[in-house]
């Protein structure tokens, strides 16, 4: 009897080890399979921060449905890419995560784009719109449509990306699709940072709500579906170089580039109106002029002009970018 027991207990443990380890195999492989390694901004304007804590240097913004890969976690915070390549982390409370799974779904899903140069808000519901805000939204977002908006109707239900849902006024968004796919207009461009000025100079400042130099540049050609490089340092080696001894061979949409005359270091940017005249972020979002008997000008070194050709916009177009289609 003792030895029938101690080989039934033998063959139990042994089964039950076996079964074990498959059942930690399966969690492993479901892990890996549903691995969070993408996020979409959850709120407005998310911080990206240069190192994983509040206290760190503003490296630069991302908005609300910006996709966002995941490198790594680190106690509560989320090492990120953002679709131009820029690296940072971002508090994982302004994140909602998503799997491989979930962000092919995104971007199958029908999407809406806000296009109101200024702030606006989504609402819990249409009747009392200014009592039951769920969010603030910015130039940008990206929103995935609950149902098809009804011809002449005044609102557009659409989920966030962390699921809640809520309406946002029609007249404030676009069909994302569509939207990507017009051929880039540098007016518009102009047209969208002019609706920006006064809005205040931060380092970092990504969005509509405040800006530094090279993300007044980026948003404003966002606005066009284009995706330019970070930093202005970046900015400058893009597109075709354009002779800048004569300010009349400026064109509308060029970007000009400053900095140290020395160094050659680039150090600001502004978006050139045709011209002498430029519109830049400098303590706030303002126009200027390299013509020195103008009453706006700015005495400060051009050390280069440089055009984004059609092609290059092409190349840069969210429509093309992987992550977001």
């Amino acid at each position: 009897m003792k030895i029938l027991k101690k080989i039934f207990f033998a063959g139990n443990r042994n089964v039950l080890v076996r079964g074990m380890l498959v059942a930690t195999a399966l969690i492993a492989q479901g892990g890996a399979l549903a691995a969070q390694n993408w996020a979409l901004p959850r709120i407005s304007v998310a911080q990206v921060r240069e190192q994983p804590r509040h206290a760190a240097e503003l490296g630069t913004q991302v908005i609300m449905g910006t996709p966002l890969k995941v490198l790594s976690r680190d106690n509560g915070w989320s090492h990120i890419e953002t679709p131009e390549g820029y690296k940072g982390y971002i508090i994982d409370n302004s994140l909602s995560r998503k799997s491989d799974a979930d962000m092919a779904r995104w971007r199958n899903s029908d999407r809406v784009v806000v296009t109101s140069t200024d702030e606006t808000h989504l609402f819990a519901d249409t009747l009392q719109p200014s009592l039951q805000r769920v969010s603030d939204v910015v130039n940008g977002s990206v929103l995935e449509l609950v149902s098809p908006a009804r011809p002449g109707a005044h609102w557009v239900k659409v989920k966030l990306p962390d699921s809640r849902v809520a309406f946002i006024a029609s007249a404030d968004v676009a069909d994302f699709k569509t939207r990507m796919q017009r051929v880039p207009d540098k007016l518009q461009v102009l047209m969208f940072a002019k609706s920006l000025m006064g809005v205040p100079y931060l380092w970092g400042g990504t969005s509509s709500k405040s800006a530094d130099c090279s993300g007044l540049t980026k948003i404003a050609y966002l606005s066009q579906g284009i995706i330019l490089p970070r930093n202005a340092s970046q900015q400058a080696k893009i597109g075709r170089a354009v002779d800048m001894a004569d300010f009349s061979a400026f064109q509308p949409g060029d970007l000009l580039f400053f900095g140290n005359g020395a160094t050659g270091k680039v150090n600001h940017v502004g978006i050139s109106l045709g011209g002498a005249r430029f519109i830049h972020s400098s303590g706030r979002v303002r126009i200027s002029s390299l013509n020195p008997g103008d009453g706006d000008f700015e005495n400060i070194t051009l050390l280069g002009v440089r055009r984004l050709t059609p092609e290059y916009l092409d190349s840069m177009s969210v429509k093309h970018h992987k992550w977001y289609f």
